[in-house]
């Protein structure tokens, strides 16, 4: 693992984040190979890369909106070409409208994400790119963790 493809990894990861605040689908897709991209989203369904697209413009229609805040620093993992990313962050879902699972309701949420990158964009050029995403809420500030703690 080298300090560069860290840097590498988490340029990607937060263009990618940051694209999320206004749905912006132009610097959304230059983060995701292409093909090959799959997520699971937030709202509870899979999406490929183009899937991802004609979500956003859907919820662009209903005018919802996302503001992505960066709460700490990720934490990466590299080993050879494949890499993988934890990290959390605050989000707050705005405007009206929902999207399977998710309502917007105006209110900061905190939500755990797991990216795998590949040292491939999906046509071969040797550059990391997210393959996987992951996202979930994370447990509300003073849930208990274990149930004997209860």
């Amino acid at each position: 693992m080298s300090d560069q493809d860290t840097a590498e990894i988490i340029a990607v990861h937060e263009a990618w984040m940051y694209s999320n605040n206004g749905l912006e689908i132009e610097k959304m897709t230059p983060n995701f190979a292409d093909p090959g991209y799959h997520q699971f989203n937030l709202n509870g369904f899979t999406y490929d890369l183009a899937e991802k697209i004609r979500l956003w413009e859907g919820l662009r229609t209903l005018g919802m909106d996302l503001a992505l805040e960066k709460i700490q620093e990720p934490v990466v993992f590299v080993h050879g070409d494949l890499a993988y990313l934890l990290d959390e962050w605050d989000v707050v879902i705005g405007g009206s409208g929902d999207s399977g699972t998710v309502v917007a309701t105006g209110e900061r949420s905190r939500i755990r994400i797991t990216e795998v990158f590949r040292r491939d964009d999906g046509a071969g050029a040797k550059v990391w790119k997210i393959w996987h995403f992951h996202c979930s809420f994370a447990a509300a500030e003073g849930a208990v963790k274990f149930p004997q703690d209860a």
